[in-house]
């Protein structure tokens, strides 16, 4: 007797376990499912059987080189094109002059077929479907029948209403080949959808045959674990190698001081440490480790899968040369994808999955699905959430971050904007829906720029402001009270709260609506004609931005203040938060020195200054020598030690706001009756250089690079974050990324030449270890 072994699947609802195999590969108590289908058909007779291969075919014709299995007889057939189910057989049956078998490569059963080919031959039918009850018919395709088995018609995956019975299409059929010239020829065609119909059309002899045994459509993670469970369980006739009451081996037990719970199955070349427990329901496949004092219940784990010390494991899958390390726990449908890592003591909350080899870093939290980059407990990046080497900004993942954001008491009122690009909008819905349900009072801005949405968290007095930025390299950045970065504790919390999934709730009446507080531009129009008190009529300037926004409004501006179009060159960056010049006579003039320029004409007017931690040096000197000081604050406090710089900060947002810096930089020429060659030739002579380097050590040992070097005088502590070196030609600033993978370096001297080397001395950080 011949068979079509339908092994094309691609078993997308079972990833991540079959991103590299198709699903008819999926291992079983030590095998693939492909080959209990083999075994089935040997003891039901079958000598012949073609395989229509479709997803990954090469992975199945390697498993088997020379087109056998125990005797069974193997041909391969590739779609190139798919055909579907009834074309495929079409392609495969060539040839075939008997009754031959139609069954799935990727369902598990133990029919007698040889029962149901009597009966297809006794009820002179041309095809012959098995049917199965079923316990939820609304997963399947059902089969209405008459009393001796002729069909009467089918219904696909029906709700409770309409399904009038639990008979399931399993896929198994018995099919004359004269049935075969029904099938279009080199188009997708199926049984269930095209030929069935087809035949009760023509009142062709249509059966199904009421099957009994085991029959498990083997369709998803869960289905996965159930089968296996149910093969340990004796549910399914087939004989596993026993040693003991519901203990299975490949070979033989590993030695070892550890406890058994049966049933489970264990494969060969495995290790097992002590005080280990396995089981119930364990499958540990071949050449595994599994470390002392873990334990594994209701699981599968494949392949040179690795779960190391103190681990937990429960009704949850490990996928081949998986790695867990110390203390990781999994609880129920979490899957590791293949060869991926599991850092000590994270958590893989049920449901999460791990693609193959990704990475969880140690103690993360995962809930949902990581499919791209590395899953970090810490989402904060050096410059927001997301980005590169960052966590992927889904709306999914947005509105876990805004359930987060929603759920820390001091956020409870925040502010949200966007660029205004289509995938920023729509992140922006799912962040402010996600803090609506955890109870957030939220003020939309609409669309804005970066620099704008600080000015409105801190005129509003809103204790946080997000900024979701699209395009190719989505981000979020969060700002805090004053418009200002946001402590390092607060950092902590929404990411646990993310981590973990630990949000707020609130129902009905406490449901705050969104407040539009887009009007709240025409505020921040208003306070930047402020920064030139005394207009700027007779001023010349040009404005130069990427972001049209910007540019509109800034041009708007200097034109309602009286300043007229040429001279210098204003550059601001599409963030608004930071500030060039080229002059009229070509010199160009960077951020921090235009930064001077205004700190000094405030320090003149008897004012002291607040500035962020890593501004120019060269402005605390200018503060001494005006007898005013410079205050300075953090990026990532970790308490309140900058307190008295954030508070300055918020009546100084020039120092942060390229547009109001712009304003209040033409505003000191008109008033001081200088140009703004003539401003910067006043201030100073500093230059910096800056670079990145990687950091192969703990930041926390940056100042052992120092130990001996005399002629460095190292400080470190507040009000700086990371260090300060400063040596008898310049200073240099070393703040390691938020990561602690990387550095950035900035260093100060008074020509550009002594800083660049300066610079490069450090270069040594990045290789060091």
């Amino acid at each position: 007797m011949k068979a079509v072994v339908m092994a094309g699947g691609e078993g997308s609802r079972l990833r991540p376990l079959t991103c590299d195999i198709p699903k008819p590969m999926a291992r079983l108590c030590g095998k693939p499912i492909l080959e209990y289908i083999f075994d089935l058909l040997l003891r039901n007779g079958v000598t012949e059987a073609a395989l229509t291969l479709g997803y990954l075919p090469n992975v199945i014709m390697e498993r088997f080189p020379d087109g056998e299995y125990k005797g069974l007889r193997l041909t391969f057939v590739t779609e190139e094109t798919p055909l579907g189910t009834a074309g495929g057989v079409k392609n495969a049956a060539r040839g075939f002059t008997e009754p031959f078998i139609v069954i799935s490569g990727d369902a598990m059963c133990d029919f007698e077929l040889e029962k149901i080919v009597r009966y297809h031959n006794s009820a002179g039918a041309a095809v012959t479907i098995a049917g199965s009850q079923v316990e939820d018919p609304r997963e399947y395709g059902l089969i209405k029948i008459a009393d001796d088995g002729l069909v009467l018609g089918f219904i696909e995956k029906p709700s409770w209403g309409q399904a009038i019975t639990d008979l399931a299409n399993t896929g198994i059929y018995i099919v004359n080949p004269e049935c075969l010239s029904m099938i279009s020829q080199g188009v997708p065609f199926d049984f269930a959808k095209d030929l069935f119909p087809k035949m009760m059309e023509k009142k062709l002899p249509l059966y199904c045959y009421n099957a009994t045994g085991y029959w498990c459509d083997i369709g998803d993670i869960k289905a996965y674990l159930k089968c296996q469970r149910d093969l340990l369980g004796g549910r399914i006739n087939y004989p596993l190698n026993a040693v003991a009451g519901g203990v299975y081996v490949k070979d033989k037990l590993p030695k070892g001081d550890y406890s058994i719970i049966p049933p489970v199955y264990i494969g060969e070349q495995t290790d097992i440490g002590a005080s280990a427990i396995i089981g119930p329901g364990a499958v540990i496949d071949d050449e595994c480790l599994i470390g002392e004092r873990t334990r594994i219940g209701g699981s599968v784990v494949l392949r040179g899968a690795s779960v190391m010390r103190g681990g937990s494991v429960t009704d949850a899958l490990i996928c081949d040369r998986a790695m867990l390390k110390n203390d990781v726990t999994m609880y129920e449908g979490s899957v590791a994808g293949k060869g991926s890592v599991i850092g000590a003591g994270a958590t893989l909350k049920p449901d999460a999955l791990v693609w193959p080899e990704k990475l969880v870093e140690e103690y993360a939290t995962v809930s949902g699905s990581v499919k791209f980059g590395t899953f970090k407990r810490e989402i904060f990046e050096d410059t927001g959430i997301g980005g590169l080497g960052g966590i992927e900004l889904t709306p999914e993942t947005c509105a876990s971050i805004g359930a987060a954001i929603g759920s820390v008491k001091s956020c409870k009122k925040a502010g949200v904007a966007s660029d205004g690009t289509n995938n920023a909008k729509a992140m922006t819905l799912a962040l402010m829906a996600g803090m609506m349900s955890a109870g957030c009072h939220v003020w939309s801005f609409g669309e804005c720029f970066e620099a704008q949405l600080s000015f409105c968290t801190s005129f509003c007095g809103l204790g946080a402001g997000i900024f979701v930025s699209g395009g190719k390299e989505p981000q979020i950045k969060i700002c805090g009270e004053g418009g200002l970065s946001i402590p390092r504790y607060l950092e902590r919390e929404i990411e646990s709260r993310v981590s973990k999934g630990e949000f707020s709730r609130c129902q009905g009446e406490s449901c705050k609506d969104i407040a539009d507080m887009s009007s709240i531009n025409m505020m921040y129009s208003r306070e930047l004609l402020k920064q030139a008190p005394y207009e700027l009529k007779g001023a010349l300037a040009s404005v130069k931005c990427s972001e049209p926004k910007i540019t509109m409004l800034i041009e708007d501006m200097l034109g309602k203040l009286g300043c007229a179009k040429g001279g210098a060159v204003l550059k601001i960056n599409a963030a608004g938060t930071s500030l060039s010049a080229q002059t009229e006579t070509g010199t160009s003039i960077p951020f921090e020195k235009l930064l001077a320029i205004c700190c000094y004409n405030e320090l003149q007017n008897g004012k002291d200054i607040a500035l962020p931690f890593d501004a120019p040096l060269i402005l605390d000197t200018l503060a001494a020598s005006c007898g005013r000081k410079a205050y300075r604050y953090l990026s990532t406090p970790a308490d309140n030690s900058d307190s008295v710089a954030r508070r300055l900060s918020a009546k100084q947002i020039w120092v942060r706001d390229a547009l109001f810096m712009a304003v209040r930089l033409l505003s000191i020429v008109k008033e001081r009756e200088k140009s703004l060659d003539k401003l910067y030739g006043e201030l100073p002579e500093f230059y910096l250089a800056k670079k990145t380097f990687t950091l192969h050590f703990p930041p926390s040992r940056l100042a052992e690079f120092f130990d001996g070097d005399t002629s460095a005088e190292v400080e470190s502590g507040n009000p700086r974050e990371g260090i300060l070196v400063r040596r008898e030609k310049g200073s240099v600033m070393i703040t390691p990324s938020k990561s602690g993978k990387a550095v950035r370096v900035i260093a100060e001297a008074d020509n550009m030449e002594t800083a660049q080397e300066l610079c490069a001395s450090l270069e040594e950080l990045g290789i060091r270890r």
